[in-house]
């Protein structure tokens, strides 16, 4: 965590637009903490969609399939 939620914002975003300074702090924790939630939502969303793929795979091959896809 950041000195200031503006920095924070910062860093999720790789910028913070201009309207965020006007903001009250209260709010741009909210927005932060949105933020987080939506991006954990986003990685479960994309793993379990990543699971019911490759269910259509043979057992035997989702192993090696795992490790070409994830490294």
């Amino acid at each position: 965590m950041a000195a200031n939620p503006l920095d924070d914002l910062r860093s999720l975003l790789g910028s913070a637009p201009a309207g965020l300074a006007g903001l009250s702090p209260a709010d741009q924790q909210q927005l932060i903490d949105t933020l987080r939630r939506a991006r954990v939502a986003q990685h479960a969303d994309h793993a379990a969609a990543f699971e019911k793929a490759i269910a259509h795979i043979p057992a035997l091959l989702r192993g090696p399939v795992r490790r070409i896809i994830y490294g």
